[in-house]
């Protein structure tokens, strides 16, 4: 979808970067190739201290690209967020209490517009099969909780066909640009 999404708005002129969840520094630190990750749950927890150490990783880091290398006329398209965390710790191997992430997701500066893609989580899971069905079903109930309780979201049917997907993704986009006057996503 954003492969997709990043095309349609380059078409039209934008400047669009996609960046995914990932502690960048510390992964180029330990010559860490981007992998896909295919079993989330399936390592167990960090400890109590590396867990606190990369959520202020990640801290600094969306700060430092917030402040001074993301240009005002990018739209920044983030596949995950540090927000994620707190919807499925698990992925994260996240092992210290979950009100740190809590507390550092309140002071992360946030995006202009939360878009979440849902579907029915019979339909996610027949499409990837990462977690169990009732994880996956847990999942979808929490990031809708979460996204409602932000002030600019919108919540796209994901169940449509790729193509409509993307367009709604793409008018929601443009009416919040349109709407604040910048890019930033």
């Amino acid at each position: 979808m954003i492969d997709g999404l990043m095309r349609r708005l380059n078409l039209v002129g934008r400047v669009v970067k996609m960046r995914h969840l990932k502690p960048r520094y510390v992964a180029q630190f330990r010559g860490q190739p981007a992998t896909i990750v295919v079993d989330p749950h399936g390592k167990p927890p960090r400890g109590t201290l590396s867990s606190l150490i990369k959520i202020w990783v990640w801290f600094f880091e969306e700060w430092y690209a917030n402040l001074f290398q993301e240009k005002s006329d990018t739209l920044l398209v983030c596949d995950r967020y540090f927000h994620d965390l707190l919807v499925d710790p698990k992925r994260f191997r996240f092992g210290a209490p979950l009100w740190t992430a809590e507390l550092v997701g309140k002071l992360m500066p946030r995006p202009r517009l939360w878009i979440l893609l849902n579907a029915p989580a019979s339909v996610l899971q027949s499409r990837k099969q990462e977690v169990l069905p009732e994880e996956t079903a847990r999942q979808c109930q929490a990031y809708l909780a979460f996204v409602s309780k932000q002030r600019e979201h919108v919540i796209v049917d994901a169940s449509q066909p790729l193509e409509k997907v993307i367009a709604d993704v793409e008018n929601a986009i443009s009416i919040a640009v349109t709407e604040d006057g910048s890019n930033r996503g």
